[in-house]
């Protein structure tokens, strides 16, 4: 970057935090120049320099921590030698090999293969002993393969500029070959009379130290992170009413207010336990057989729903036997004095009497959407259309809304289309 020629740069940092890296050397640098600008995409961890820029923003002056590493001298880099000489010579006393690197475990034994011309060959195989039978082993002819050398250096595979010419002809690429095959003919003769080169790597370390930082740059948080806001968050809660929720990883007002918001409208269970708090959010619960009498199916009321019929009871639980008469559950205690009930015991369903049967609210159970109700009022000639999430029947006179929690309403003019439309919408529904 020193090297170019224009003052207008844009770096695209690839670590968000700006922890480690170029991105922490470039802050360091630029951050005094007020021209300068840092766009911030992500909001990152705490503690991080990243989000102390978000949070208390530029125009101010903080201690940093910067960490270089630099060359050993002097007495450490004479023990970190004597350190090395000793693995070393550990190494050579248990036969290990130093000087075999990767490469020369990764290459083949090429000895076989010679210059020149070569034709199909097979490879013999010398038989240990013969035999009457016809050997069913196949033997398949190889060709012979020449591995090609890539020229490269650090930036990557050298171009030849030659491929970029317009006009390029038959004849520059016979040129071209007959210059290559004289370069690695010339490459092959020079690497024997080169020196081998020392690629040992110089020790270093690491250190930190604080330096006071003025940031003077304009520091901007885009927010490209794609996370969903609290409106969104509360939506996506109420569609799914989900019987277990954990929130975690939030701060306590928004944490408080998502938790006042899900109770209210999801009737499932709502946990926000704190760091290091367990929360027991198991959903098995505990299963009883229990035993209808026949007193009490006689006097159900079934309903129709989906895939089964559904029915109000009230009732009180009783344990019978074989031998007795049932009686009331009244004292666990008393029930198991031996430490166990008898096997053929079972609970019982008894109904109540008239005067201890209490009313209850009317159960809808059905979850309905407004498209299938649609159709069903297309199939009894009721002309309808959505218009802003609303359902508009008989020419706009008759609205079915349905409301974020999943409950239904009809408003309309009373009129013989309003019967028969709510009429139509109780059967959607097994009403108990």
């Amino acid at each position: 970057m020193h090297s170019t020629d224009t003052d207008d740069l844009v770096v695209l940092a690839s670590s968000p935090d700006m922890e480690c890296g170029f991105s922490r050397e470039l802050f360091l640098q630029w951050c005094t120049n007020p021209l300068n600008s840092i766009i911030i995409t992500n909001r990152t961890a705490p503690g991080t320099l990243a989000r102390q820029l978000i949070d208390e923003g530029g125009n101010r002056t903080f201690n940093l921590e910067v960490k270089r590493r630099v060359r050993l001298e002097g007495a450490e880099l004479e023990e970190h030698q004597r350190r090395d000489r000793e693995s070393k010579d550990s190494r050579q006393d248990n036969g290990e090999d130093i000087d075999m690197s990767d490469e020369s475990e990764d290459e083949m034994d090429l000895s076989s293969v010679t210059k020149g011309k070569h034709d199909l060959l097979v490879k013999t195989e010398t038989k240990t002993q013969t035999g009457f039978f016809k050997s069913s082993k196949k033997q398949y002819p190889m060709f012979p393969f020449f591995e090609e050398k890539v020229k490269f250096d650090e930036y990557g595979e050298i171009v030849s500029t030659i491929f970029y010419v317009f006009n390029f002809r038959a004849e520059d690429y016979k040129m071209l070959d007959s210059t290559m095959e004289v370069e690695d003919n010339k490459e092959n003769v020079e690497t024997k009379e080169e020196e081998p080169v020392d690629n040992t790597e110089v020790p270093t370390k690491c250190i930190s130290m604080m330096r006071t930082v003025r940031v003077a740059a304009q520091i901007q948080f885009i927010d490209f992170e794609g996370r969903s806001d609290g409106e969104s968050v509360q939506k996506i809660l109420s569609q799914l009413r989900p019987r277990r929720l954990i929130l975690v990883r939030g701060t306590p007002e928004s944490t408080k207010s998502l938790v006042a918001h899900c109770r209210q409208w999801s009737g499932g269970r709502v946990f926000a336990p704190s760091r290091g708090e367990v929360v027991d959010a198991t959903t098995e619960t505990h299963i009883y057989q229990v035993r209808l009498t026949d007193a009490l199916v006689s006097s159900l009321e079934l309903k129709k729903g989906k895939e089964a019929e559904l029915a109000w009871l009230d009732a009180q639980i009783t344990l019978r036997d074989s031998t007795k008469d049932a009686r009331p559950v009244l004292d666990k205690d008393a029930d198991k004095k031996d430490g166990k009930e008898d096997d053929d015991q079972i609970y019982t369903l008894e109904p109540l009497s008239l005067n201890q049967i209490s009313g209850h609210q009317t159960v809808f159970i059905n979850e309905l959407k407004l498209f299938d109700f649609k159709q069903v009022l297309t199939k009894c000639n009721i002309p309808s259309e959505f218009s802003g999430g609303v359902l508009w029947c008989c020419n706009g006179t008759i609205a079915v809304r349905r409301h974020e929690a999943g409950r239904v309403t009809l408003e309309g003019c009373i009129s013989d289309d309003y019967y028969k439309v709510r009429e139509l919408l109780y059967e959607q529904y097994a009403i108990v």
